[in-house]
C-alpha cells in the first residue's frame, strides 16, 4: 500500500471536515505533482474521476482516503486541531471548550477536565451576579473575563491531553459503539487518570459513593 506523506493527507483531512472547501481541494488536486507520482494511474484515475461539485463528492473522497489511511489516523487528526486551536485561544475557543465537554458525554472519559471541568462552566457559565443561562447571553466582557479565569489549568489541562494523545497514553480508534460512543485505548497509568481538578470531598466506603468538588469552579465562586 502507497504511504502518503502528512502534507498529502492533511489536504485530505480538512476536504473532508471542511476547513478546505471541495473546489479548493480540486484545484490543488490538479495542481500538485506529487500526489499523482504517489498514485498508481488506476488510483489517480479514481479520484480525478470524483464529481467534486455533486452533494456526494465528500463520502466518496472519504471512501477513496480510507484505502490510504485508518480512522484511528483521521480521529487523532481532528482531537490535536481542536486542542491546538484551543492552545491558540482563537475566537473559537468557547466553542472548542463546549465541544470538548459534548465529547466527553459521548466517552472520551480522558477530557474529563477539559470537558467536564472547564467545557461545562462554558456550556452553564460560572459567572456570579448573572441570569445568563449560555455563553451567548454573556455580555463581551462577562465571556472575556470568565475565558481569562480558566488560566493557568486550562494551558495546563491542554498540553496534558496533547502529550497522552502523541506518546500514545491515550489511542483514539474512531470508532463507537452501539450507543453512539467513542471508543478509545487508555494506557495511562492511575496517577496520569487523576483528575487535576475534581477532588474528593467525602466518601462512602459502604456504597462506594463519592463527592467531588471542583477545585476550578471554587475558584471561580470566590471571584466577586
Amino acid at each position: 500500500m502507497t504511504t502518503l506523506p502528512q502534507n498529502i493527507k492533511e489536504q485530505f483531512f480538512k476536504a473532508i471536515k471542511g476547513d478546505l472547501s471541495l473546489r479548493e481541494f480540486e484545484e490543488w488536486l490538479y495542481t500538485d505533482k506529487e500526489l499523482e507520482r504517489l498514485l498508481n494511474s488506476e488510483s489517480h484515475f479514481e479520484l480525478i474521476a470524483i464529481n467534486f461539485r455533486e452533494g456526494g463528492a465528500k463520502y466518496e473522497l472519504w471512501k477513496f482516503l480510507k484505502n490510504y489511511i485508518g480512522l484511528q489516523e483521521f480521529e487523532k487528526y481532528k482531537m490535536l486541531e481542536l486542542l491546538n486551536e484551543a492552545k491558540q485561544k482563537t475566537e473559537r475557543l468557547p466553542y472548542i471548550l463546549m465541544e470538548f465537554y459534548n465529547l466527553y458525554c459521548y466517552g472520551y472519559n480522558f477530557l474529563q477536565d477539559l470537558g467536564l471541568g472547564i467545557g461545562l462552566a462554558v456550556e452553564v457559565p460560572r459567572v456570579n451576579n448573572t441570569i445568563a443561562e449560555t455563553w451567548n447571553e454573556l455580555t463581551s466582557e462577562q465571556q472575556t473575563a470568565l475565558s481569562n479565569s480558566f488560566s493557568p489549568e486550562l494551558e495546563y489541562c491542554i498540553e496534558q491531553v496533547i502529550n497522552w494523545i502523541n506518546t500514545d497514553k491515550i489511542i483514539l480508534t474512531g470508532e463507537q459503539d452501539e450507543l453512539g460512543h467513542y471508543e478509545y485505548q487508555d494506557l495511562r497509568t492511575e496517577e496520569e487518570k487523576k483528575s487535576k481538578l475534581w477532588v474528593i470531598v467525602s466518601e462512602d466506603n459502604k456504597t462506594g459513593f463519592s463527592t467531588s468538588k471542583n477545585l476550578l469552579w471554587e475558584k471561580l465562586k470566590d471571584r466577586k
